[in-house]
């Protein structure tokens, strides 16, 4: 049996007691709670009320108050029949508890897409997704349980980790579309669009909750470990700078400074720099990573990664002007002149979206 928890995401009272109507006349569930924001109506007879000053303590406040181990999340925002409904919750009732349900939802536009949150896609998927549309969920007490209010801002965020993080301790994931739940785009887009700081969050979940090499399978582990790893803290680094989080960024190269001295390491340092505001740093930063690039362009048999410009000329005479800034004390244009030979010389930052401030999105 399932506990099961609507969300009040629109603020219609109506919308929630049609949920809880249906949910009661199926009797298919333990136990019914509504978390809300707004206080208990008086037509609310069937169940338990849960207000809480935000979505996310509401939901942690239900999940500690289920009756059950399994939990359905549902928004109020979502439309169904009550016969599909039913059908549902029978099938998940025969489930394995550590699987995890995602129910795809259907808009206007169609049926809304899941982001892979496999070990092996996180990572692409939290650096190409914006929209998370995780509405109808079948999830475990304990998944809930491991979260904390600091975790996420919204219930679409907090069950993204969640689910994040039982993947990473071996649960499995299943998306179902045997019921139609219908929803419209402006509340699917309310709902489930990420902003970068949510994704940056979501970014921290995913590398504390996974082995590095289960998130970066493609790089070569067995014979360069340590260079492995160096390369995809940089590629994290890279994507909580284009995020906006230059501290976890940080984070990330002081790991990889101790694997490996990388032409990336520098330049991301020099990201950061710009991103504070301190120029010269920058420059200095940049400066180092094109020293180490032009010691890494004949590839010695000690790396695995291969550094080869594809326009020479291009990397040569932003060089060229970058100095000339500096001889003019005109610090702002040699970043500029330094930073683009940089970009030019390894495609790395555009693959990641962090070639400049002014071209910081992909």
């Amino acid at each position: 049996m399932f506990s099961t928890i609507v969300t009040d995401d629109t603020g219609s009272k109506l919308a929630v007691l049609e949920k809880v109507k249906c949910l009661n006349d199926i009797n298919s569930t333990t136990d019914i709670i509504v978390v809300s924001t707004d206080a208990q109506p008086s037509e609310f007879t069937t169940g338990m009320w849960v207000q809480a000053p935000t979505m996310v303590e509401g939901l942690l406040k239900a999940g500690s108050l289920a009756a059950s181990k399994r939990i359905l999340v549902m928004s109020s925002a979502v439309s169904f029949e009550p016969a599909d409904l039913a059908r549902l919750i029978a099938e998940l009732d025969t489930r394995e508890i550590r699987e995890q349900t995602i129910v795809v939802p259907t808009s206007e536009e169609g049926l809304a897409g899941i982001p892979d949150m496999s070990a092996s896609q996180i990572f692409n998927s939290i650096s190409k997704t914006d929209m998370w549309p995780l509405v109808f969920v079948a999830t475990s007490r304990f998944a809930l349980s491991a979260m904390g209010e600091e975790d996420a801002k919204s219930v679409t965020e907090l069950l993204s980790q969640a689910i994040i993080r039982s993947v990473a301790d071996g649960d499995t994931i299943r998306l179902s579309t045997m019921i139609t739940t219908g929803i419209t785009s402006s509340a699917l887009e309310s709902l489930a669009e990420m902003s970068d700081d949510a994704r940056s969050r979501m970014l921290k979940a995913t590398v504390d909750a996974f082995n590095i090499e289960e998130l970066f399978p493609n790089h070569n582990w067995v014979s360069y470990s340590q260079e492995s790893a160096a390369a995809s803290y940089h590629s994290i680094a890279a994507l909580f700078l284009r995020f906006g989080d230059a501290e976890a960024a940080a984070e990330c190269l002081d790991c990889s400074e101790r694997l490996e001295e990388s032409p990336r390491y520098f330049a991301l340092q020099g990201l950061i720099h710009k991103q504070k505001g301190e120029t010269l740093g920058a420059v200095a930063s940049f400066v180092s990573s094109l020293q180490c690039y032009e010691a890494r362009k004949v590839n010695n048999g000690k790396h695995y990664i291969t550094f080869k410009p594809s326009n020479l000329e291009v990397v040569n005479s932003r060089l060229v002007d970058g100095l000339n800034a500096l001889n003019k004390r005109d610090n702002d244009s040699a970043l500029s002149h330094f930073s683009e030979a940089v970009f030019n010389f390894d495609p790395f930052y555009a693959e990641h979206g962090v070639l400049s401030s002014e071209k910081s999105r992909p």
